[in-house]
């Protein structure tokens, strides 16, 4: 998702933080190659109230994960979850890095749902190879939580079916592909492909499935009522104060 139109200005509701995991051994959670041009490296290098009131972390977990609004969002609820470290998908995460950002996603979705219902999670998983088309429009990991089942299944991808996302981080590197589309429907398992090359592909088809073909692109319909509810809602809900805090 290419941060540049992101544009507006409203007031942002407060900060959910989760409490920091303790460590016997130092883990490498933050971003490793941080980049200025990078949205996700820049909501957790910069001070809230130095970004826009949509990039402004709607729950966060110190040097883990954060979750924000997502900018074209179809609905009310819709999600972005990056991990601290900048990778190019949440399968290229680092192997002491991954439990915890899969346990803080799994936070965030309880979350989301409690408030909107069941949701689907998906990932256009970037490859490295830069000149690639690719459906990531950044190349800093973040998976997508929309409330509301979609009929994936109608893509017709050749899917893998991997269980869970711990799954999609153990497939081992000789069965990976280069680039990769991940989805899991609600109640459904963990489905995974190689990538179409198509951008925002995954949101090309929720646009075709709610009859809005031509509102795909985040940055030609950004969809500001939505992002809105979407902030009121996490002000509001006492799903977002659960106790997340991990033990030391």
């Amino acid at each position: 998702m290419d941060d540049l139109s992101r544009t507006a200005t409203v007031l942002l509701p407060s900060v959910v933080v989760i409490g920091e995991r303790r460590a016997s051994k130092p883990m490498l959670l933050v971003p490793q190659i941080p980049r200025n041009d990078c949205l996700f490296c820049r909501v957790y290098a910069a001070d809230d109230q130095e970004l826009p009131w949509y990039d402004r972390p709607l729950i966060r977990q110190g040097e883990v994960g954060v979750a924000v609004c997502a900018v074209g969002a179809f609905v009310p609820g819709y999600v972005l979850i990056s991990p601290a470290q900048h990778e190019s998908s949440v399968q290229a995460l680092a192997t002491e890095a991954a439990p915890g950002f899969l346990t803080f996603v799994d936070h965030v979705v309880e979350a989301v749902e409690r408030m909107y219902g069941p949701s689907t999670l998906f990932e256009h998983g970037s490859c490295r190879a830069e000149e690639r088309r690719r459906s990531a429009c950044i190349t800093h990991s973040h998976l997508h939580v929309v409330p509301g089942a979609y009929s994936f299944n109608l893509l017709g991808l050749p899917v893998r079916s991997l269980g869970t996302l711990a799954d999609l981080v153990n497939v081992p590197s000789t069965e990976r592909a280069d680039g990769y589309l991940m989805y899991r429907e609600p109640g459904g398992l963990v489905q995974y492909a190689p990538d179409a090359g198509i951008s925002q592909y995954f949101r090309r088809h929720i646009a075709r499935m709610l009859g809005r073909p031509e509102d795909w692109d985040y940055a030609v319909f950004p969809q500001w009522e939505n992002v809105r509810a979407t902030l009121d809602s996490f002000r509001r809900s006492p799903a977002v104060t659960m106790p997340l805090t991990e033990p030391a």
